[in-house]
Parts: structure tokens; C-alpha cells; sequence
């Protein structure tokens, strides 16, 4: 990637929230990977133990990235009090009948919520510091088990332009913002981006929720490496 592209990725990024690249490979290393992504920020390893987290279906599930099937709106990493601030997705081996990539900027989301009958009161509850996630048992492996009382500190969901969640881990939940906000994200319409192999997707993980279409395929594979951009 020239510095010239290196510059506009960066702006349409800041701009958007998300951005297409094409990485210079036709099918990426890890190596390579962690390469091209260090140039945007610097890659984390606290889950998982490793950067580069290859994502595909796997026989007996876990987190539901490594399950067939769509994945719904969410936030990386929102059961940490810190969150990385950007994800990067290769695509390594797309899926044959789907598994796009969804992205969604968290005012649009916002703007959905408040159309609602229940609209400001729900965002309300979800700008409160109440919320809290467990850590999946798939990034928790050889620790105890989080509890309720272990998992992450209480945060809002919104907060300023910010936005974190995933619905499936909740630990404290208030369920009628809790379903507005899920009921709200599942009837968007979010940018579907179809990835072709060396592709990468950078998603700005403060502003923007991602997901997925579904898919059978099970060669799907994919590469996400988590980055700090400060």
C-alpha cells in the first residue's frame, strides 16, 4: 500500500468509520497480516493470546464468530473497560453462499432508536452506567469462569458518539432498552460489504457495529486482528 492510499484509507476511516483495502497478497500470512495492520495502529493480543484470531466455523461453536451462520450487531471487546479502538477482518477464504460483512455507524443506529414510541426512553437507559458483559468462555480459557460480580465494570451502551454491545453475553440486563435496542439494530439496514480474498475491512469498534450474513461454507476462514490507534 502506497502512502498516497495509506493517507485516503485513513481519511475515509476517520470519516466513515469503516473502510475496504486491498492488501497486497493474494492470500495473507499471519505474518503479513500483523504487518499491514500495525500500520494503522498497534495490534493486541489480550484475548486469545495472540493478534491474529482466525475466524472460522469450528465443529463444536464457541463465540459466535466461530459458528456458522449470521451474526448480529455488535461491538468487540465491550466486556473489557477499554475496548481496542479499531478491528481489522482479512479475508482469507470468503464463504461460497454468503457470510458477508455488515457494518452499521452507531448514529444511524441512534436515529433508528429514536423513531420508536419508546425511543428516548430507551436511550436514556442505555446512556446509564449500568451495563456489564462477561468475558466469552472462549477468551477466558484457563481462568476461572467470570461471575456476575467479575465481569466488566458497569458502562453505558451510548456514550457521546461511542457505542458498545453484544446482545448474547449480557450480564446486567434491563430488558425493555436491552429488546429496543436489539429489535432496533435487527431491523436496519446496514452497508453489506462482500469481501474478496485480499481484502481487508478496518472498522472503527467505537463508532461502528458490525455482524454478518449467514453462511454454511465451512472453509470460511478469516483473520481479525484487534488494533489500538492511541
Amino acid at each position: 500500500m502506497r502512502a498516497t492510499e495509506m493517507t485516503e484509507a485513513a481519511d475515509v476511516l476517520a470519516r466513515r468509520g469503516w473502510v475496504v483495502v486491498r492488501g497486497p497478497w493474494d492470500v495473507p500470512t499471519h505474518a503479513q497480516a500483523l504487518r499491514f495492520a500495525g500500520r494503522f495502529g498497534l495490534p493486541s493480543s489480550r484475548d486469545g493470546g495472540r493478534p491474529v484470531w482466525e475466524v472460522r466455523p469450528r465443529p463444536l461453536g464457541g463465540t459466535f464468530s466461530q459458528r456458522s451462520g449470521p451474526v448480529p450487531l455488535h461491538t468487540d471487546a465491550q466486556y473489557h473497560p477499554d475496548p481496542e479502538d479499531l478491528v481489522c477482518l482479512f479475508a482469507v477464504r470468503p464463504a461460497a453462499d454468503g457470510g458477508h460483512s455488515l457494518v452499521l455507524p452507531a448514529d444511524e443506529a441512534l436515529t433508528e432508536l429514536r423513531r420508536r414510541p419508546d425511543g428516548v426512553r430507551s436511550e436514556a437507559a442505555l446512556r446509564r452506567p449500568v451495563w456489564s458483559w462477561s468475558t466469552p468462555a472462549v477468551f477466558a480459557a484457563g481462568r476461572r469462569a467470570p461471575s456476575t460480580a467479575e465481569a466488566s465494570p458497569p458502562v453505558p451502551v451510548l456514550a457521546g458518539g461511542a457505542v458498545r454491545w453484544r446482545p448474547d453475553n449480557l450480564v446486567q440486563v434491563r430488558e425493555a432498552a436491552a429488546t429496543a435496542f436489539t429489535e432496533t439494530l435487527a431491523a436496519a439496514r446496514p452497508a453489506e460489504v462482500r469481501l474478496t480474498p485480499g481484502d481487508v475491512l478496518l472498522v472503527d469498534n467505537r463508532r461502528v457495529l458490525h455482524g454478518r450474513t449467514s453462511f454454511t461454507d465451512p472453509r470460511r476462514l478469516m483473520f481479525r486482528v484487534r488494533l489500538w490507534s492511541r
